[in-house]
């Protein structure tokens, strides 16, 4: 907190907010005659509701902040000077969570605390920053300086210096809010994911910004140094788990599944006290379940004939082989299946999402 007033009391020394917001005023005006925008009630609200949570934690009071969605091909975010933020409609396709939308909108919010649109500008252009303001806020303004302003924000064409101060000041505003900044992070890995394995996507906001690898190292480092534990399922949808029955003939068929893969099937009688069992593994293994588990931590400790699935000494679930009599199977055959399915599910997901988990996987 101290950090952001800190900051923004000596920005203002060398800003001239009231000509920023009338410049924005003028610029969202161009920008929205030029590209339609999107009037969705829940998705407005959303992103408002995140966006001025997060500007009000910036200390700027006296700047407006504005919120639109605009209807654009892929995921993409920018902001201009004034205070006016915008994100496509597409990026709530590639979003996973309210974490994740609120990390982008903090990145842009940034932009705007640390005047990056104009101080990007002057440094293109070797004009003052109140020199480009007043050129700007003319009829008839130098187009050149128009069409740079314009590039640098609408395809966030910032130096590493701005984009770094912005990815480190949106972590602070993330943290301040309450919202989880590995929201951010997951964004940002997921597509750095999708450009290497699918480079055909448009990729908006991600395609134009330098040294993805980079940013989120740091990105990395900043969470570690903030102690924030890098739970990436707690801002995505990785690794969900699934249950669903069915009774059939006094029988049912219960099937828990990690991101639709099928990893335990049971068929009992109508007994109570199994349907609840299996409800309480799926829900212990949603609890436990972790991307950066090693095949060492999955277990299936064998006592007489009972055997008990275990996630690092955590217990998922106990059968006796007369639970699963049914299946024609013994109940450590079940388990020690339901173990080789579960590592399979996290061989396949770590093979698609290439950030740096915890090594040496075995067999």
């Amino acid at each position: 907190m101290v950090f952001l007033l800190v900051n923004f009391i000596s920005f203002s020394a060398e800003r001239d907010l009231d000509k920023e917001q009338k410049l924005g005023k003028k610029l969202s005006e161009i920008i929205e005659k030029k590209h339609e925008v999107v009037e969705d009630l829940n998705q407005n609200s959303l992103i408002t509701e995140i966006g001025n949570k997060l500007a009000e934690a910036s200390e700027m009071r006296e700047m407006k902040f504005h919120f639109r969605i605009l209807k654009e091909d892929g995921p993409n975010a920018f902001s201009i000077p004034g205070g006016y933020i915008y994100v496509t409609y597409d990026l709530f396709d590639y979003i996973q969570s309210d974490d994740e939308l609120a990390g982008i909108l903090a990145h842009e919010i940034a932009h705007v605390i640390h005047n990056h649109a104009l101080k990007q500008t002057r440094d293109n252009t070797k004009f003052t920053l109140l020199t480009i303001l007043a050129v700007l806020l003319t009829r008839e303004p130098d187009v050149g300086v128009l069409g740079k302003l314009t590039t640098i924000t609408f395809l966030n064409q910032y130096s590493r210096e701005y984009e770094e101060e912005a990815d480190l000041t949106a972590i602070d505003l993330l943290i301040k809010t309450g919202y989880n900044p590995v929201g951010f992070l997951t964004f940002l890995e997921r597509l750095y994911t999708r450009e290497m394995f699918k480079p055909e996507v448009n990729l908006g906001i991600f395609q134009t910004h330098p040294a993805t690898e980079n940013r989120i190292n740091y990105v990395k480092d900043k969470l570690k140094e903030r102690e924030i534990d890098i739970d990436r399922r707690a801002t995505t949808d990785y690794l969900n788990v699934s249950s669903k029955y069915i009774l059939r003939d006094s029988f049912y068929t219960g099937v828990i599944c990690i991101d639709d893969i099928p990893v335990l099937n049971l068929t009992f009688p109508k007994r109570e006290e199994l349907y609840l069992k299996m409800i309480e593994a799926a829900q212990n293994l949603d609890k436990f379940i972790s991307i950066d588990l090693v095949p060492y931590e999955i277990n299936v400790l064998v006592e007489g004939t009972t055997s008990t699935l275990l996630i690092r000494n955590n217990e998922i679930i106990s059968l006796d082989d007369s639970e699963t009599i049914y299946l024609r199977k013994t109940a450590e055959e079940v388990l020690k299946e339901t173990k080789n399915k579960i590592k399979q599910v996290l061989w396949e997901f770590r093979l698609n999402m290439p950030f740096d988990i915890k090594e040496n996987l075995e067999d």
